[in-house]
């Protein structure tokens, strides 16, 4: 299935794009500069998964589906959270949505690594 090529072949872009945004992120908050945040939608990760992944992803195995989804589901979700943080006014309550942050993004970081892992395994 070239969808699924397509998808095995890009996985580490999106890892890379997803590290790139989190250290922008943290850069902003480090300096207490502004950040321009984006929806889930319009960083490149989202409009890449959007455009690649979302019109082949009914077609893709189960077991893939299944993990597609729940990746879509967390970056959505990263993006959401990371909304609430103004960079520039940094508040001690804020320090629970950094948490929470980072362990959404340790958890898609880990469901690509997996498609990493699946496509060794059928490539091997």
């Amino acid at each position: 299935m070239q969808g699924l090529e397509k998808l095995y072949t890009d996985v580490d872009w999106y890892i890379a794009q997803h590290i790139l945004y989190v250290k922008r992120l943290r850069t902003a908050i480090r300096n207490g500069k502004p950040f321009e945040h984006k929806d889930c939608h319009s960083c490149d990760f989202g409009r890449m998964f959007d455009t690649e992944i979302i019109p082949i992803k009914n077609k893709l195995p189960s077991e893939i589906r299944n993990i597609v989804e729940e990746i879509e589901r967390i970056h959505c979700e990263f993006h959401e959270v990371s909304m609430q943080v103004d960079t520039t006014n940094l508040k001690p309550e804020d320090e629970t949505i950094l948490k929470q942050l980072n362990e959404l993004s340790t958890e898609l970081i880990k469901l690509l690594q997996l498609l990493l892992r699946l496509k060794h395994t059928i490539n091997h």
